[in-house]
């Protein structure tokens, strides 16, 4: 009962914090919108860009101090010259690899072993070179916009075109560029064939790529809302990872748990919305030693796999993540070394509630619930994530 007034005690603190934080929210200027800024704390957690420090399962038994980074953070904290985009598009692969280490405690905050790890992103849709390569298409786009819009108008008054066909496209033109409800696609077929070729003529590249990419698009969306477009592009984009971490004894050099893992984050819902859904999915295959048996070996053997939805709420000026909870269901399987009274197969339902305290700082609250048994168990952890860039550093790297 103690336990559970400290753990309420700490959850409305934070929560405090939260509508603290919201409150102040309005006297604040607009942040620097760039793919981690609007990365949530599940993502973060996942896979991060720069660096984070975190305190893990701070009400359990055995507690955590990790810290995760990436090589070219480390390299860009030591030269800040590398901070351009140039540089950043060239260590594309040392920004997908993730490393951490960090020390285990036990219930008296006692040394009890070594952790470490890496983690690699095979597939990572939000980092800056997209985050560029977006922008530069939005602005691009626009531009190529209003050249396309001069050959249109030209094409339909040129009295060398055919007369019938010339006003079809003047007319479907103006649907195309002044209504939402008329794509590309609904345009007549002679029609769309003289805009394509116009496009193509005029090397209008951002739209043909467009076009080319989707046909039922309407044209005044396509311009209207470059922006937007880029800064919600990233909320519904894929991340999988894979990964391998282990711990080691506290008075021995050699692996006593060793843990390989994947992870996928794709965001579900409409982007320009300010509550946004991930769909999270995990699978971890767990190596470690059967404390039964004489000796120190990696003899027993788990299966767990667990997958949910994250729901994001979003400040309504930054659009910086403030607030998620994630509720999940997980399963878990033990193949070798099962012992006395343990069951082989456990399914529990588990929610995990995130709130954003300060700018770069994260206090996630994760609870477990066993149907079968009935219990209900938790723990705290507290992520603070940071980055190697100063604000100038930060416009230089994006092109602001």
């Amino acid at each position: 009962m103690k336990s559970f007034k400290i753990y309420s005690t700490i959850v409305v603190m934070v929560l405090g914090f939260c509508i603290r934080s919201a409150a102040q929210d309005a006297k604040l200027p607009p942040p620097i919108l760039t793919a981690d800024s609007l990365a949530t704390g599940n993502y973060k957690d996942v896979l991060t860009s720069f660096f984070q420090l975190g305190l893990e399962r701070l009400t359990s038994p055995e507690k955590d101090i990790r810290f995760t980074s990436n090589p070219y953070a480390i390299m860009m904290r030591a030269r800040p010259e590398l901070a351009i985009d140039t540089n950043y598009a060239r260590f594309k692969a040392l920004r997908n690899l993730n490393f951490s280490f960090g020390l285990r405690l036990d219930s008296s905050f006692k040394f009890n072993g070594f952790t470490s790890g890496l983690n690699y992103a095979i597939i990572n849709k939000r980092d800056y070179t997209v985050y560029r390569e977006f922008v530069d298409l939005a602005v691009k786009k626009r531009s190529e916009f209003t050249t396309l819009n001069v050959v249109v108008n030209q094409y339909a008054t040129d009295p060398a075109n055919n007369a019938d066909l010339a006003k079809r496209v003047d007319e479907q033109w103006t649907k195309l560029t002044r209504t939402t409800d008329f794509t590309l696609a609904q345009a007549d077929k002679d029609v769309r064939a003289v805009i394509e070729k116009l496009i193509a003529d005029n090397n209008l590249e951002a739209l043909q790529r467009l076009i080319s990419s989707n046909n039922n698009v309407n044209i005044k969306d396509l311009v209207s809302n470059g922006y937007n477009e880029v800064k919600n592009a990233f909320k519904n984009r894929l991340l999988w990872t894979i990964g391998v971490t282990d711990t080691t004894y506290e008075d021995q050099f050699m692996f006593s748990n060793v843990v390989v893992s994947t992870q996928l984050l794709k965001g579900i819902s409409n982007p320009a919305s300010h509550h946004n859904v991930e769909f999270d999915v995990k699978g971890m295959y767990n190596i470690l030693d059967d404390t039964l048996r004489l000796g120190r070996d990696l003899r027993r053997s788990l299966l767990n796999f667990e997958g949910g939805l994250n729901y994001v709420w979003r400040s309504m000026k930054t659009d910086l993540s403030f607030f998620e909870f994630k509720l999940s269901a997980a399963y878990s399987r033990i193949f070798n070394g099962i012992y006395e009274d343990e069951r082989k197969e456990i399914f529990t339902l588990n929610g995990t509630l995130r709130v954003r305290v300060f700018d770069d700082i994260w206090v996630p609250v994760v609870m477990k619930y066993d149907p079968k048994t009935g219990n209900v168990f938790g723990f705290l952890n507290v992520k603070a994530n940071f980055t190697a860039l100063k604000k100038g550093a930060m416009q230089k790297l994006i092109g602001m």
